[in-house]
């Protein structure tokens, strides 16, 4: 792995002084999310704590501004600053003895990831002003983390619930990849429908996202 970030990095910075065209683009579009969560059912004596999670929603508009240099018909390199978005979901945790229901713990969490990129491009021409495109690269931001969490403890029938706030962020580097189509409608202006796929984890939580980003933007050639 370390291999890899280290040729994704530095391989298109020692091409950066020979472009034979630069672009500059914006864009944004929707992101949907595959998550896996594996806290497992634990169980002490007669007292059992079982998890449960809702659906993940996906929430905010994700955007990406970048820039692209072609050294070459069928190879450049993209970088840029992404935001994709944020993504919601509830878990809830059971504790019970028996069948008597001890306490429940329901947190609100959200996640947000962000950060710049640099990544190779592969141009395949496809149709006159129509390229698709290929890229492999890294993002360097960050996770950020908000957590509302909601512990209703019932005693003798009477629930008390005490509400806790958690933000935190940690700085990722991770693999990014793209797959693409860029119509040239103008000579200096062209369409470009994109899809990004990123996967990161919240180890403390032993939980895993994969999340994707189809994205519509308009690019400006120089």
């Amino acid at each position: 792995m370390r291999i890899l970030l280290i040729t994704l990095l530095f391989t298109p910075l020692m091409a950066l002084g020979y472009p034979i065209d630069t672009s500059i683009g914006f864009g944004s579009g929707y992101t949907w999310t595959e998550a896996t969560f594996d806290e497992p059912i634990t169980s002490i004596g007669d007292t059992t704590q079982t998890p449960s999670y809702s659906s993940v929603d996906n929430d905010n508009l994700p955007w990406d501004l970048f820039a692209s240099f072609r050294f070459h018909e069928n190879y450049g390199i993209e970088i840029g600053y992404i935001d994709y978005g944020t993504i919601k979901f509830k878990r809830t945790l059971t504790t019970e003895a028996g069948t008597e229901l001890l306490t429940r713990t329901q947190r609100n969490a959200s996640i947000s990831t962000q950060g710049f990129y640099i990544s190779h491009v592969l141009f395949i021409p496809v149709f006159s002003h129509l390229d698709f495109q290929a890229k492999a690269g890294i993002l360097f931001g960050t996770n950020e983390y908000k957590d509302t969490e909601n512990l209703t403890t019932i005693n003798n029938g009477v629930e008390v619930t005490d509400p806790s706030f958690t933000n935190s962020s940690r700085a990722i580097s991770k693999p990014q990849f793209s797959l693409g189509l860029l119509y040239r409608y103008q000579p200096d202006w062209g369409l470009r429908l994109q899809l990004n796929q990123i996967e990161y984890e919240h180890i403390e939580e032993k939980e895993t996202f994969s999340q994707w980003f189809t994205s519509f933007s308009f690019e400006r050639k120089f």
